[in-house]
C-alpha cells in the first residue's frame, strides 16, 4: 500500500470517527494500524515524542502538572505502551501533592525524580510521608536520581522529614545529583552541610529559611547559573565574605537575585575582594542603600546585564550622588542602547523609579524591552515641587540625547525642563497628565517660545488624563501647534476621564493621522457637561 493510499484511508477514517458512524473502537484501531509512526519510528525517537508531549517545558519553576490527556498515547497500541513504559523521563514528575507522589513513584524506579509540593495543595488531613514513599525518596537520593526539589509549603515538620530523607544517614558528605532547588520555611542546614551539589544549577531560598552556616553554599556548590536569595528580616543572612565566597565558587552565574538580609548590612568584611562574574545576564538587588552599593562595587560583570536596583533608606544626596552616576555609567556603557533608549519615570511622594528600555527602529516605536530599573525609596516623603526637582535631576543623569521614548507620571514642570534636552523623542506616554493652558508647550517666558517642545514626536499616548473644567481645548491647541508644519502624529486616549464631547473628538480627528479612543465608563457619575461647547451627555448611552 503506497504512502498516498495510506493518507487517503487515514483521512477517510478520521471523518468517520468524527461523524460517529460505525464502531469507533474498530475505526480507531484500523486508523492506528495505518500510522507509519507505529512501526517505523525507532523506540528512542518515539519516546522523545512522548516526552515532548507530556513533560512541562518552561524552566525549573514550571511545575504545573501534566496536561489533561497527556498519557493518551499509552492506549493507542501495545507497542506504544511498551515504548512509554521504557522511557524513564516520562515518569520523572511525581506531581504537586503527596497524593500524586504516592501514586506515581512506583511507575519507574530508574526515572529521575522531580519532587514538587505547592503550598496551596497541602492538606493536614493527608500527610503520608512515611513508609514506602519515604523509602522511595531515600532510595532515589542514595542512587543519585533526584533531579529537582521544589518544596513551597509552610509545614516545617513535613519539609524537615522530606529533606532529612535526602541527606545521608552517616557523617560522610555525599555527592548529590540534584539540579534544581527551591525551598522556603525549612531548615536547610543538614542538606547543604552533608551534600555536595556538583550539578546544582538553580537555587532559590526564601521565606523563613534557616541555615547553620552559609559557608556550606560556597564549599558545596560550583555550577549555579541562577541564584535567588530572598531572605526575610527574621532570618540570618550571610556576611559579605560568605556571600562573595558563594559567588566566587559559582563563576558561571547568569541570573543573580539578592533581597533583604541576603545583602549584608555590616562593614566587618571591608577587606573582602572583588568577584568577577563573566557570564552574568541579570542582576537584581533589593535592600538598604549603603549595603547594596557596597556589594555592587565588589561585583565585576559584563556591560550588557539586565539590572534591577531597588534601594531603600535613601536621601536625595544618596540618589543624586551615587545612584544617578551609577545609572549614567550603566546606560552609556550598554551597547544595546545604540538602537534607541526609552525612559519611563514613576515618581511618588516617597520614591522615584526610572526604567530604561530598548526601542525598535520603527517610525512609531511600539516594541519596548525593559532591561534596567533603578528605584530609590526615600527616608521621608517629598512635596510635589521637591519631587519634580528630583525627577528633573535624575533624568539629567541619563543619556538624554539618545532617548526616543519618554513616559511616566510626568508633570508639566518636568516636561518643560527635560524635553529640550531630548530632541529625538518619537513617542511620549503621559499617565495622569493635567490638561491646562500651555500643555506640552515651552515656557512662554523662556527662550523656546513659539518653538516645538518635542520636534520629533510621532505618537502621543495619554492615559487617565486630568481635565481642567472638562476642557479638551489645551490638547486641541497643542495638536494644532505640533502639526502646523505638516508633521504626522498619532494619538491614543485611554482610561479616565470617561468622556469626550463630539466636537472635541471631531477636532482631534482632523489634526492627527491616527486616533485611538478607549475611555473608561465612570459608572459613579454617568452624566457630563462640556463647558466649552455646552454639550450634555449620558455615558450610559442617552443624550
Amino acid at each position: 500500500m503506497g504512502h498516498e493510499i495510506n493518507i487517503h484511508f487515514i483521512r477517510d477514517l478520521e471523518k468517520q470517527i468524527e461523524a460517529g458512524t460505525g464502531d469507533p473502537i474498530q475505526l480507531k484501531r484500523t486508523r492506528n494500524s495505518l500510522l507509519n509512526i507505529s512501526t517505523r519510528a525507532p523506540p528512542e525517537i518515539l519516546g522523545a515524542i512522548f516526552c515532548w508531549n507530556a513533560i512541562p517545558d518552561g524552566g525549573f519553576l514550571d511545575f504545573d502538572g501534566l496536561q489533561k490527556g497527556s498519557y493518551n498515547f499509552l492506549l493507542v497500541c501495545h507497542h506504544w505502551f511498551e515504548v512509554a513504559s521504557h522511557t524513564p523521563e516520562l515518569w520523572s514528575f511525581w506531581g504537586n501533592t503527596l497524593k500524586q507522589w504516592s501514586r506515581r513513584y512506583r511507575c519507574s524506579e530508574t526515572a529521575p525524580a522531580d519532587l514538587v509540593l505547592r503550598r496551596y495543595y497541602f492538606t493536614r488531613s493527608y500527610n503520608p510521608f512515611d513508609g514506602p514513599l519515604r523509602d522511595a525518596v531515600r532510595d532515589r537520593a542514595a542512587r543519585g536520581t533526584v533531579r529537582s526539589v521544589h518544596l513551597q509549603n509552610q509545614s516545617r515538620t513535613l519539609l524537615t522529614s522530606i529533606l532529612s530523607s535526602l541527606t545521608p544517614d552517616g557523617e560522610d558528605i555525599r555527592s548529590s545529583s540534584i539540579e534544581s532547588i527551591s525551598l522556603q520555611y525549612a531548615d536547610v542546614s543538614n542538606l547543604f552541610a552533608r551534600c555536595r551539589f556538583p550539578k546544582l544549577r538553580y537555587l532559590h531560598l526564601s521565606r523563613g529559611i534557616e541555615i547553620s552556616s552559609w559557608d556550606y553554599l560556597g564549599l558545596h556548590t560550583t555550577a549555579l547559573t541562577t541564584l535567588d536569595l530572598t531572605i526575610e528580616v527574621f532570618s540570618l543572612g550571610p556576611t559579605t565574605h560568605q556571600l562573595l565566597a558563594i559567588l566566587a565558587a559559582n563563576r558561571h552565574l547568569q541570573d543573580l537575585t539578592l533581597s533583604g538580609f541576603a545583602i549584608p548590612r555590616d562593614n566587618r568584611d571591608g577587606s573582602a575582594s572583588h568577584v568577577q562574574l563573566r557570564h552574568l545576564k541579570r542582576l537584581t538587588l533589593h535592600g538598604a542603600f549603603h549595603p547594596v552599593f557596597q556589594l555592587l562595587h565588589r561585583l565585576i560583570h559584563p556591560d550588557k546585564v539586565d539590572i534591577e536596583l531597588v534601594v531603600s533608606d535613601c536621601t536625595i544626596e544618596d540618589t543624586l550622588g551615587t545612584l544617578g552616576p551609577y545609572m549614567q555609567d550603566y546606560l552609556r556603557c550598554d551597547g544595546r542602547l545604540r538602537d534607541g533608549l526609552g525612559i519611563f519615570v514613576r515618581p511618588l511622594t516617597s520614591s522615584v523609579s526610572v526604567q530604561a528600555c530598548t526601542i525598535s527602529g520603527a517610525k512609531v516605536p511600539t516594541q519596548k524591552v525593559t532591561f534596567a530599573t533603578f528605584t530609590a525609596i526615600l527616608r521621608e516623603g517629598l512635596s510635589s515641587p521637591a519631587m519634580d526637582k528630583l525627577c528633573i535631576d535624575l533624568i539629567a543623569c541619563t543619556p538624554r540625547e539618545q532617548v526616543l521614548y519618554l513616559g511616566g507620571h510626568l508633570s508639566t514642570a518636568v516636561l518643560r525642563e527635560t524635553a529640550p534636552a531630548m530632541p529625538k523623542i518619537q513617542e511620549l506616554c503621559l499617565i495622569g497628565a493635567f490638561l491646562s493652558d500651555g500643555f506640552l508647550r515651552p515656557d512662554p517666558a523662556g527662550s523656546l517660545t513659539g518653538a516645538k517642545l518635542l520636534p520629533s514626536l510621532r505618537h502621543l499616548h495619554m492615559e487617565d488624563t486630568v481635565l481642567d473644567d472638562d476642557d479638551w481645548s489645551p490638547l486641541l491647541s497643542y495638536l494644532s501647534h505640533q502639526t502646523s508644519s505638516d508633521q504626522a502624529i498619532s494619538l491614543t486616549l485611554c482610561g479616565e476621564p470617561s468622556h469626550i464631547c463630539r466636537n472635541a473628538e471631531i477636532g482631534i480627528e482632523g489634526l492627527v493621522d491616527e486616533f485611538t479612543l478607549d475611555l473608561s465608563l465612570n459608572k459613579a457619575s454617568p452624566f457630563y457637561y462640556c463647558s466649552v461647547c455646552g454639550e450634555k451627555g449620558d455615558m450610559t448611552g442617552g443624550q
